[in-house]
């Protein structure tokens, strides 16, 4: 489809869906934020999947690519383990507890730090940037199982390291 053809029908359909779309978004987000992005996403899969709406059920099409977007923004928001960081939540450490806590993340930097190259970036990308595996593989220009071995052989390491170091602590 030509791309001035399709921008007609996005033009067309966003204005025919947009009030049911917000309505949908708002009912399942219930946060100004969330709402936002929720509605960045499902106009980006409306452009996306616009032939597939020009029908009878473009309706149906733009509830489930709501849906879709409603869930890329809450795992924006909460991760993809489905757990709310500690970040987010507001709880009261104990002085102790956040020196402990920097140490420790001083100790797991500095062993990410000494991890070959690709397998450091590797496992940054996909456990602090929740990052999928195809978008890791992508940027270490290598395959997906690829990418997979790098984020496994590096957390093995990490284990590895960081038990050596509780062990000379005991």
């Amino acid at each position: 489809m030509k791309y001035s053809k399709r921008a007609e029908l996005f033009r067309r359909v966003k204005t025919d869906y947009i009030d049911f779309l917000a309505s949908v978004l708002w009912k399942l987000t219930g946060d100004r934020e969330l709402f936002t992005e929720a509605m960045q996403y499902s106009l980006l899969g409306m452009w996306q999947h616009v032939e597939k709406l020009n029908g009878p059920k473009a309706g149906a099409y733009i509830y489930r690519i709501a849906l879709t977007a409603n869930s890329a923004a809450w795992r924006n928001r909460i991760g993809r383990d489905g757990q709310i960081s500690r970040n987010q939540v507001s709880i009261e450490k104990s002085p102790e507890e956040n020196v402990g806590n920097s140490e420790l993340v001083g100790r797991v930097r500095r062993a990410i730090a000494q991890l070959p190259a690709k397998q450091s970036k590797a496992i940054v990308m996909r456990y602090f940037e929740q990052q999928g595996y195809r978008d890791v593989a992508e940027k270490l220009k290598c395959s997906e199982a690829g990418a997979r071995s790098h984020v496994s052989k590096a957390v093995a390491t990490l284990k590895r390291k960081l038990a050596t170091l509780a062990e000379r602590e005991e």
